[in-house]
């Protein structure tokens, strides 16, 4: 007779849509991506499109709902599925899982509309959306601790410091907090992001690639993890900090470069090029090897005047994030499906233009962020998300 925990994923008979923790959080990361995405776009170029939104400025609407919306769902839907393997634990299912997700939404739809609602119970706004972050990194503590999984202990660690960003951040923007800005608040969280992907970038990246490539008869492997995976994990931290503390020192440029050349060599030892024939794997490379790139021009930005440091943080937001959150998003819903692990031609669309906005968006920064490079970056951006939330649709509900 199976285990008790494989007998109830095998029992489960609540709604397809709530069996699993990245159904319902892959779709709502994907849709409200390309609607926060489109309501960008059409203020950049329009004007008055955020006015209804309380105490953020238009701004700060888009870099919260980036950072504090659209990816923490990305993230509980890739955590929620993985940490059960991790810890050998039920996952989190059924009304648990649509209350949490309850949780998310109510958050989104309390800032659209917190216009509408008196200024002096604005905090009631900034609570709504702060429960699911926090209540998602108290459940992820939770399941960590009692599965004894001590060695993500990291993860639960930077998933709590984003849900105190995130309250930061509100209270930034209500000027609660009048010393801290909401751009350091953004600064924090999204070095935060760039560790987490760092930290499970660098196991799952290798671990697919190896993978595919012994199914492929494909040599050589990519190197075992050693020191050098082990030093590029602490550098990030460190350059964090010092682009925190000391962000125009020649020292925290220098140390820039090197983070970079160092995690852009971690990524050669992965043998990326040795997989150009399967995208939902080389898609991975993509989206860890932005990190690489992000520090080169944070270094470059400090240490001369021909880049601008916004270059750095897109390289970042919209070419980590972006690539390396419909990496995982495509290839969990496939593998979590029963699909073949096999990008089809949507897929690669998804990835072709995901890759294209960022590349954009980086380079039309470096070019003094003319008006076509944003809105061509973000109409691409829009539709690669859009593409993904129809064709996984039916993952997610019939499979």
């Amino acid at each position: 007779m199976p285990p008790p925990h494989i007998r109830n994923r095998r029992d489960y008979t609540g709604p397809l849509y709530l069996k699993q923790g990245f159904r319902p959080f892959f779709l709502g990361a994907a849709v409200w991506s390309a609607f926060a995405m489109a309501i960008w776009v059409s203020f950049l170029l329009y004007g008055d499109s955020l006015s209804l939104l309380g105490y953020f400025s238009a701004q700060d609407w888009h870099i919260h709902e980036m950072l504090f919306g659209f990816l923490p769902a990305a993230v509980a839907g890739f955590l929620l599925t993985a940490v059960p393997n991790w810890t050998g634990r039920l996952p989190v299912r059924g009304a648990p899982l649509a209350l949490l997700a309850g949780m998310w939404l109510a958050g989104r739809l309390a800032i659209l509309i917190s216009g509408l609602i008196p200024e002096h119970i604005f905090g009631i706004v900034a609570v709504i959306d702060s429960l699911f972050l926090v209540s998602f990194a108290m459940l992820l503590a939770r399941e960590i601790i009692a599965g004894k999984n001590t060695k993500n202990l990291p993860v639960v660690a930077i998933v709590s410091a984003l849900a105190a960003s995130n309250i930061t951040f509100h209270m930034a923007a209500l000027e609660i907090i009048p010393i801290v800005s909401t751009r350091q608040v953004a600064l924090l969280a999204i070095y935060l992001v760039v560790l987490l992907v760092t930290l499970i970038g660098g196991r799952v990246v290798p671990s697919f690639t190896r993978n595919w490539m012994a199914r492929n008869n494909v040599t050589p492997l990519p190197a075992p993890r050693d020191g050098v995976d082990q030093l590029g994990s602490l550098l990030i931290p460190f350059a964090a900090l010092l682009l925190l503390a000391l962000p125009q020192s020649r020292l925290t440029g220098l140390f820039c470069v090197f983070t970079a050349l160092l995690h852009l060599y971690r990524l050669a030892r992965w043998q990326g090029f040795a997989t150009i024939s399967e995208p939902l794997v080389v898609i991975l490379h993509i989206g860890y090897g932005w990190i690489g790139i992000g520090f080169l021009l944070a270094g470059i930005s400090i240490l001369t005047s021909n880049i601008p440091f916004v270059a750095a943080l897109h390289a970042f937001t919209a070419g980590m994030i972006g690539t390396m959150v419909l990496a995982i998003m495509t290839r969990a819903s496939r593998g979590h499906t029963n699909q073949s692990l096999e990008a089809d031609t949507g897929t690669t669309a998804i990835y072709i233009l995901v890759s294209s906005s960022a590349l954009i968006r980086v380079v039309s920064a470096i070019w003094g962020n003319p008006p076509w490079g944003y809105s061509l970056s973000g109409l691409l951006w829009i539709a690669a998300f859009s593409l993904f939330a129809i064709l996984y649709f039916p993952f997610f509900v019939k499979r």
